[in-house]
Order: structure tokens, then C-alpha cells, then sequence
């Protein structure tokens, strides 16, 4: 049974297994389901599992509005060993005997890995070098150079200490923050080696771990249970003020109009995003300034 495409707008909030791709999911789902348009918010690598937030149909368009953006992480670091993809599937490239101790691991963290920080992502990854995905050049063995990029480290916490081969840690951050870089650089920091392994995103914007739904058992499900499943549109626009309008106002903002509201026509310079509604239904992010509301992106109810 296929949803009708026009029902099949919403977020969903997927915990993926390890051994798919992000892409995966998305292709899966789009297909069992005849969705038109689906994507994701923040990719997860193949070996990694946890939150995976999927934007369908009309939610699509809120991506670019996303102001909450921090990331959780559940990994473990195993020393010893350094592997060309910064994980466990990768080749071993070197090895030590060299293995940190508790109070060291603490204070490195402390000193280098808190705050604005310089990373480069792994070899193997979906960042783009010279146009092409860094990891189609490394699965070449093509010679190439990453940049690096600033990142932010919110909180970086060592949770357990299993035994001098191997910890547990959990670190929020902001976007575009690789786990398995951060394995690799705090081990060569405290004069190691060291890979990430079992990595869990706990949480992603306003989606987390305790509320997601298993990819093994959505694939499973019927159509009227998948479509159940879906959180609103404007789910991650929590953030945004609302202003609600008559439907000659909405209509006239749906076609593309410039609506001007007396009641908005304060002296004051703004040029703020708000979310547009009528009847409870999301109708435009749209700016406003000087009581007018400039449509941004529409929205099909």
C-alpha cells in the first residue's frame, strides 16, 4: 500500500543500525513508501548508529531554518592502534605500546579539546576535495589534502574507563564535527594511537535517542503506521515566533504577495523570521520589517 504523496509530510525521527548508509535509509523509504521527497538531517557513517532525523514532503524546506544544531555522541576510543579510516573497519597503519592513563586522558581533554577547535576530517569521509568525496579518492589511493575547519566542542567527557586498551566518552558538539577525528587527534595527544569505535549519535537538534524509531522496524511497517509515526513540519522551527492570519492574508502570502499588517508597523528596524499560520496549519517563514511580511519559503497544506 502507497500513502498518497500529498499526506507524507513530516519529520521522522529514525534510529539507523550500523552497516547502513544514510543514503540507504533515504532510498529505502522513498521507495517502500513512494515518498516524492525525502532527506536527511546530518549523515551518519556506515559503522556508526543512533539518531538519524529524516525531513519529508513539506518538512524539506525547513532545513536551512534549523537554529538548534548540537549533536550528542556516545564512543569508544581503542588505543594501540592507528586505521586509515579512524575506525575499526579501516587498515591498520601503525601500532604502539604507549596507553594513557585517567588523569591524563582528563586533563587533555581539558587543555586541547574544549571549545572552538581546528579539525580535519578523516580521509574517508563525504567532504568534498577538488569537487570529488574525499573517500572516492582514498578508496583510489589517491594523494590528497583535507582542510581543516573550525569546529565547536561543547562538552567532551570521559564516562569510562574499561581497561588500558579501551574508554568510553561522550561529547556534544556543534555541526560538522567528526568523532572519529577526534578519537584519532586526542590519542595522538596524549602520545598514542587510538580509533573510535561504537558510535552512537544520541541526539541530533531536537531529535533524541529515547524517542527514535528502529529502520528495522519501520521497513517492516504498514503505510498508516509509517504514516502515524510523523511529527509535524514545523517541528524543529520551535525557535521562531508565530503570527497567525486571516486566510485572505495566507492566501495572498502563498501566492507569492507581500502582505502589509498596520499592527505591525512599529518604529522599530525589524527583519526577523516568524512562522506565518492560519488555522493551526503552517502557511510561510516569512521576515518581517516595518509590518511587512515577506514570504521566505510557502508552504502547501
Amino acid at each position: 500500500m502507497h500513502l498518497d504523496n500529498s499526506m507524507i509530510n513530516g519529520w521522522l525521527n529514525v534510529f539507523k543500525e550500523q552497516g547502513y548508509t544514510s543514503s540507504h535509509v533515504v532510498r529505502t523509504l522513498k521507495k517502500k513508501f513512494n515518498i516524492k521527497k525525502i532527506g536527511h538531517y546530518g549523515t551518519l557513517d556506515p559503522m556508526a548508529s543512533g539518531v538519524l532525523p529524516l525531513a519529508l514532503g513539506e518538512a524539506t524546506k525547513t532545513i536551512q531554518f534549523i537554529t538548534c544544531n548540537q549533536k550528542s555522541y556516545s564512543f569508544f576510543i581503542n588505543w594501540g592502534k592507528e586505521t586509515d579510516t579512524c575506525d575499526k573497519a579501516g587498515k591498520v597503519l601503525r601500532e604502539t605500546n604507549a596507553r594513557p592513563d585517567i588523569a591524563e586522558i582528563k586533563q587533555t581533554i581539558k587543555e586541547y579539546f574544549t571549545g572552538n577547535i581546528d579539525q580535519i576530517p578523516p580521509i574517508f569521509s563525504a567532504v568534498k576535495v577538488n569537487g570529488k568525496r574525499a573517500y572516492q579518492l582514498a578508496r583510489k589511493n589517491e594523494k590528497f589534502e583535507i582542510n581543516s575547519k573550525r569546529i565547536k566542542i561543547i562538552k567532551f567527557e570521559l564516562l569510562r574507563f574499561i581497561n588500558k586498551n579501551k574508554a568510553q566518552f561522550l561529547v556534544s558538539c556543534g555541526p560538522g564535527t567528526y568523532v572519529r577525528s577526534l578519537a584519532r587527534d586526542l590519542s595522538k595527544k596524549l602520545g598514542t594511537l587510538g580509533y573510535a569505535s561504537n558510535i552512537v549519535r544520541l541526539k541530533n537538534s531536537y531529535f533524541c535517542i529515547s524517542k527514535s524509531i528502529s529502520f528495522d522496524k519501520i521497513i517492516k511497517t504498514n503505510a498508516n503506521n509509517f504514516y502515524n509515526k510523523l511529527l509535524p513540519v514545523d517541528y524543529v522551527l520551535k525557535n521562531f515566533e508565530e503570527i497567525k492570519l486571516e486566510k485572505k492574508y495566507s492566501d495572498m502570502l502563498k501566492d507569492g504577495k507581500i502582505v502589509f499588517l498596520s499592527e505591525f508597523n512599529n518604529n522599530e528596524e525589524r527583519n526577523s523570521i516568524f512562522l506565518i499560520k492560519c488555522n493551526s496549519e503552517l502557511v510561510s517563514i516569512a521576515n518581517l520589517k516595518k509590518g511587512y511580511i515577506i514570504p521566505r519559503r510557502n508552504f502547501n497544506n
